[in-house]
């Protein structure tokens, strides 16, 4: 019989973290080289170049077979329901490019590479959700402050039938959040936070070594990352909303606490989760207040 002793289950812990994103392999069987922190900036410009790329081939696309269809349509205003499927479509066909591209540079799956960890949202959904609710009606009431025409936002100029109000809910709860998350929490964030360490970092081999080592941020690091990447999370929509400077603050405000939520869980998926609750709370109100879309003109009032 062995002497050695049978573990305690309760005395057995678990610390958190430390680091934003873990992407070294500490297997000792196998020295996989210096820990690799991904993704960083050349990561976070390829694939804002595909998004930005995938939308503008994809819109421009559209409105051409468009115009070949109606050559009348061509001194009429852009048509928004086209440029919105466009988008859809160029969103698709990022992740189409994106799937499989980015495996190849990081030598791991594309939802691993950004710390998508769909547990950390599994274990606490329900207080995420809670979270998105409570920040959605927090981000309404705030708005009340501010005098905003609500002719002034582009969303609302695509609900003027209920099956493209009802496709526009289902983009603007869903799909949008869970793009937006992976762009700017998944990519922008991490990829600014290593930017910042290494300007940072002090030029001594213990620095370096430890640097090699780890994929760990500083507290700096992760303030300027969400700082900056909530400014840019704030200007993607500050053409929709015709650039108010109000209803822009209260986004930066929602996309710090975004931020806040994907370090503190190191998951993609729970900051997802909260932006799809935060959005999916605002289109509930929509359709209740019209009554499923029937009665669009309540918008306006």
């Amino acid at each position: 019989m062995s002497d050695l002793s049978i573990p305690d289950p309760a005395a057995q812990t678990f610390t958190k973290p430390q680091a934003l994103d873990i992407q070294h392999d500490t297997d000792p069987a196998q020295d996989h080289g210096n820990a690799r922190r991904i993704p960083h900036l050349g990561h976070a410009l390829l694939f804002f170049t595909i998004g930005l790329f995938s939308i503008f081939f994809s819109v421009v696309v559209l409105f051409m077979v468009d115009f070949v269809r109606h050559p009348q349509t061509q001194n009429q205003p852009p048509d928004l329901h086209l440029a919105a499927i466009g988008m859809f479509l160029g969103y698709v066909l990022t992740f189409a490019i994106s799937l499989p591209v980015f495996p190849l540079l990081w030598h791991r799956s594309f939802l691993d590479g950004i710390s998508w960890t769909w547990r950390a949202a599994r274990l606490r959904w329900w207080k995420l959700v809670l979270l998105g609710i409570l920040l959605s009606i927090v981000a309404q009431a705030a708005e009340h402050l501010f005098k905003t025409p609500k002719e002034t936002t582009d969303v609302l100029k695509l609900l003027d039938t209920p099956t493209s109000a009802w496709l526009t809910a289902i983009f603007g709860a869903i799909i949008a959040p869970f793009v937006e998350e992976i762009a700017f929490r998944g990519f922008l964030l991490p990829a600014i936070a290593t930017a910042y360490d290494w300007i940072s970092l002090e030029r001594t081999p213990a620095a370096y070594n430890r640097w090699r080592q780890t994929t760990s941020h500083t507290t700096g690091a992760l303030v300027l990352a969400a700082v900056v990447s909530s400014a840019a999370f704030a200007a993607l929509h500050g053409s929709q909303l015709h650039w108010p400077v109000g209803p822009l603050v209260i986004l930066f405000g929602v996309s710090l606490v975004l931020s806040w939520v994907r370090i503190r869980f190191q998951s993609v998926a729970a900051s997802a989760l909260v932006h799809i609750s935060y959005n999916g709370l605002l289109f509930l109100i929509m359709i209740i207040g019209t009554g499923g879309f029937r009665h669009l003109d309540k918008l306006t009032q």
